[in-house]
């Protein structure tokens, strides 16, 4: 007995590395299947680009009581069906909808946030209520909705988040308050300039 729905579904596609493009393209070419390749609008190598969202990954609208799995699973470019038990699992039809409506958000309002900063990189606040203060950088490393900055604030140091659209590098003299050399070893002691700090 099949357990395999009878009528078509949408099923995830395990890739290669960078096959994305040619597994849809033979799905669509070799088995007229329906493909959906999420894709948004991101910084790749200095320019603005559509690029995988879900890198390694498709999606593919088949009914596999007609369509065998091993001809899915034997295409150049293919890992396999995304399964559970042997058995290759459906999709809700309304999560491929969700996710095609939020990619088009997405690319509608201009792709994925650029920001190229890495951890420890001091950073200025370019708008909102922390307009003109610096930081230093935290992460996540790839674009976000917001990103972490760890910020000197009355006296302390406070981790916030703000949109990494709201902030530009900062090239200058380090601030003595994100970790620059010691002087004094405490009490007015000075530090010789070969003695190693604490």
């Amino acid at each position: 007995m099949s357990h395999l729905s009878p009528t078509p579904c949408w099923y995830a596609v395990h890739t290669k590395p960078f096959k994305e493009v040619l597994v849809a393209d033979l799905l669509e070419e070799r088995l007229s299947l329906a493909v959906f390749l999420p894709e948004a609008l991101q910084w790749y190598r200095g320019q603005m680009v559509m690029r995988p969202f879900f890198p390694r990954y498709l999606f593919v609208e088949a009914d596999l009581q007609k369509v065998e799995v091993s001809s899915i699973n034997s295409l150049p470019g293919v890992i396999h069906l995304v399964s559970f038990g042997g058995m290759p699992q459906p999709l809700q039809p309304h999560i491929v909808e969700a996710i095609r409506e939020r990619l088009q958000a997405i690319n509608a309002a201009g792709g994925l946030p650029r920001h190229g900063f890495h951890p420890g990189d001091r950073v200025r606040v370019t708008d909102g209520p922390l307009a003109g203060l610096e930081a230093v950088f935290q992460g996540p490393m790839k674009p976000a909705q917001r990103v972490k900055i760890l910020l000197e604030f009355l006296g302390r140091l406070q981790t916030v988040e703000v949109p990494p659209e709201h902030l530009e590098p900062v090239r200058t003299t380090p601030n003595p308050s994100f970790g620059s050399r010691r002087t004094t070893r405490g009490r007015g002691r000075r530090i010789r300039p070969n003695e190693p700090s604490a």
